[in-house]
C-alpha cells in the first residue's frame, strides 16, 4: 500500500486489525530485521466490561516497558489523538534486560512507535507531527544510508477513557444479562467499568422474551435497567369466510378475523359460526414461540377448518 497521510483519529480501522495495512511502512515492523523488540504497557489496561481491550483512565499507562534481543538503541514516538507527536529518546538499552519508560499522560487514542536500531538515531523532528506520514518521513530519512535490517519497530496502541457504571436488574432473578452481544453475568448485577458512551443491553431467561435496551453510559455516573421479562408467546391466527366466534382452552378470545398471542404449546381452539346453521370446528393445535401459526375455515360445502 502506497504511503499516504493517515490521520491519526483512525482508531477504528486499527483496532480491527488494519494497523498493518495503513501504518506508512517505515513505521512497520522490518522485514529481515536483525534486531526484535518487545513492548508492553505498564500497569495491565482497565477489564472493561464491554470486552474491549487497551482501554485506559486518564492520564492513560504509567509506563512503556522494553526488552530488546540485543544491546540496541531505542526512541520511542507517542502519536496521540489529539497530534502533537513526543518523541522519548531512551537511549541505549542492553540484552534481555526490561527497560521501564515513563510515559506521558495523553486523550483518547494513542499509538506508540517503538524505534529500535543497531546504531544511534536521532528522531527529534518527529516531535509535534500531526499524521504517521510525517512522523514516517522522520524515520525514514533517520535510517537513509543504515545497512538493510539495521532497525525495527514495534507498534503498541491504547485509548484513554472515562468509564461508567451500570446496574442492571429484572423481574425474574438469574437472568443472563450481555453487552454488546458479550456475557457478563447474571442479573440483578452491578458493572463499575463501563466506557462511556452507548452500549447496548439484552436480559434473557428460558421462555421468557429478551429484553432489549440501549443506554448511554456517562463519566462517573450509574445507569440503571430494569427488564420485565414476559413469557415467551407466539402468534395465532384465525381466518374464515362466515364470522365466527374463538374461544381458545376455553376462553372467549375474540371473532374472526382473529390475531392473538398465545403461550407456546398445544392449545384446544374452538371455532364456532354466528350462524347457528353451521357447527363449530374443534382443533388441538401446537403454538411455537415466536412463531405464527394460522388457522383457516371455509364454509362451502360444509364448515371445515385447518392449520396451515
Amino acid at each position: 500500500m502506497k504511503s499516504r497521510a493517515v490521520r491519526l483519529l483512525s482508531l477504528g480501522a486499527l483496532l480491527t486489525g488494519l494497523l498493518g495495512a495503513c501504518v506508512p511502512a517505515p513505521l512497520r515492523a522490518q522485514p529481515g530485521a536483525q534486531v526484535q523488540v518487545q513492548a508492553s504497557l505498564r500497569p495491565a489496561p482497565v477489564a472493561a466490561a464491554t470486552g474491549e481491550e487497551g482501554l485506559y483512565r486518564a492520564p492513560g499507562p504509567a509506563a512503556l516497558q522494553l526488552r530488546s534481543d540485543r544491546p540496541a538503541f531505542v526512541t520511542a514516538v507517542v502519536v496521540p489523538q489529539s497530534g502533537g507527536a513526543q518523541v522519548l529518546a531512551v537511549g541505549a538499552v542492553p540484552a534481555d534486560v526490561p527497560v521501564s519508560v515513563p510515559l506521558p499522560g495523553t486523550a483518547g487514542f494513542t499509538q506508540i512507535f517503538t524505534v529500535t536500531s543497531l546504531a544511534p538515531l536521532d528522531l527529534g523532528a518527529a516531535a509535534g507531527a500531526q499524521t504517521l506520514d510525517e512522523v514516517a518521513r522522520v524515520v525514514q530519512q533517520g535510517t537513509a544510508g543504515q545497512p538493510a535490517g539495521s532497525y525495527t519497530v514495534a507498534t503498541t496502541v491504547y485509548r484513554v477513557v472515562n468509564f461508567g457504571t451500570l446496574e442492571v436488574t429484572a423481574s425474574r432473578p438469574g437472568a443472563e444479562v450481555r453487552i454488546g452481544g458479550r456475557r457478563v453475568g447474571t442479573a440483578p448485577l452491578t458493572l463499575h467499568d463501563v466506557p462511556e458512551g452507548t452500549v447496548t443491553v439484552v436480559v434473557s431467561r428460558p421462555g421468557f422474551d429478551a429484553v432489549s435496551q440501549t443506554v448511554n453510559v456517562q463519566p462517573d455516573a450509574t445507569v440503571r435497567v430494569r427488564a420485565e421479562l414476559r413469557p415467551e408467546t407466539g402468534s395465532l391466527r384465525v381466518d374464515s369466510d362466515t364470522p365466527a366466534r374463538v374461544l381458545i382452552d376455553g376462553q372467549g378470545a375474540g371473532t374472526t378475523p382473529l390475531r392473538v398471542r398465545v403461550r407456546p404449546g398445544v392449545s384446544n381452539v374452538n371455532v364456532v359460526p354466528l350462524d347457528p346453521a353451521l357447527r363449530a370446528e374443534t382443533l388441538l393445535v401446537r403454538v411455537k414461540a415466536r412463531e405464527d401459526t394460522t388457522i383457516v375455515c371455509r364454509s362451502a360445502p360444509e364448515f371445515t377448518c385447518s392449520v396451515r
